[in-house]
């Protein structure tokens, strides 16, 4: 057998089986809204309903499920990996702190996600004093393309990544407004060179519109993530955009400073 890492080639696949079935159904119970029962499990993973059982059995011994009514929900017990996760997360901690440390966007809801294949997953947000009808829940995903953080971060890649990115075009769209295709978002990520802050125009939900910026390593030159502030698109004008765009693009830039990044960027 390969070792997985394994120098000078590509790593070749070891997954164990039932370690692979239980993250399988781990990650379905997670991303629902609703409990999720055995002959729901196992229809939407292909097992059969005997295995299934068994795997929520020691799931729910483990205190990663737990039972309710007829159907299982995620277990107390991921609450330990999660908060470990997020404990070692520099990003997340100076995000917070940023955030706590002023008031002039409080009326906004602060976002920071990372990139993850195709999509940006949201690992903190700060929400402002009006709702704006979404929760951003850590370890929420949404397509990277319609994102204010997302864009920002696209921006910094070569076009070529970003085409690898989305080899049969861009999901479906989520509003009226969601960019359709990767020619409009290639004009829409030369734009954010250019203001060096992105736009979401209401693509990911009606009537909220968001301003977002890329956050560097420590090298500068490397996007490991985004922020973003959004708001009510009818509470926007032409002077309270540049403000937002501005605040954000200065808090990205300090974000980046304090994860040790030099260049001064616009």
């Amino acid at each position: 057998m390969t070792d997985d890492n394994s120098k000078g080639g590509a790593a070749v696949k070891t997954a164990v089986p039932a370690v692979e079935r239980a993250t399988r159904l781990l990650d379905m119970v997670a991303l629902s809204d609703e409990p999720q029962t055995l002959s729901g499990l196992s229809r939407h993973l292909g097992l059969p309903k005997s295995s299934i059982h068994g795997l929520c059995n020691t799931l729910v011994e483990l205190g990663l499920l737990d039972r309710n009514g007829s159907g299982f929900v995620m277990g107390g017990h991921v609450m330990l990996w999660a908060n470990a996760f997020v404990a070692k997360s520099d990003m997340v901690s100076e995000f917070v702190r940023l955030w706590e440390g002023q008031s002039a966007l409080k009326t906004e809801t602060a976002t920071l996600t990372i990139l993850d294949g195709s999509d940006v997953v949201y690992i903190a947000s700060q929400h402002g004093l009006d709702p704006l009808g979404i929760t951003f829940r850590t370890g929420m995903r949404l397509p990277a393309a319609f994102t204010a953080t997302g864009k920002a971060i696209l921006s910094t890649m070569p076009q070529s990544a970003i085409v690898q990115l989305y080899p049969n075009g861009l999901p479906a769209p989520l509003t009226t407004h969601t960019v359709a295709t990767l020619d409009a978002l290639f004009q829409e990520l030369e734009q954010i060179r250019t203001a060096g802050y992105s736009i979401d125009d209401q693509q990911v939900r009606e009537g909220m519109f968001c301003f977002g910026a890329p956050v560097y390593d420590f090298s500068g030159n490397r996007a490991v993530g985004g922020i973003a502030f959004s708001i009510h698109a009818n509470q926007l004008n032409e002077a309270r955009s540049r403000e937002i765009g501005q605040n954000v693009i200065q808090h990205a830039r300090l974000l980046s400073q304090r994860l040790g990044s030099q260049p001064i960027r616009k």
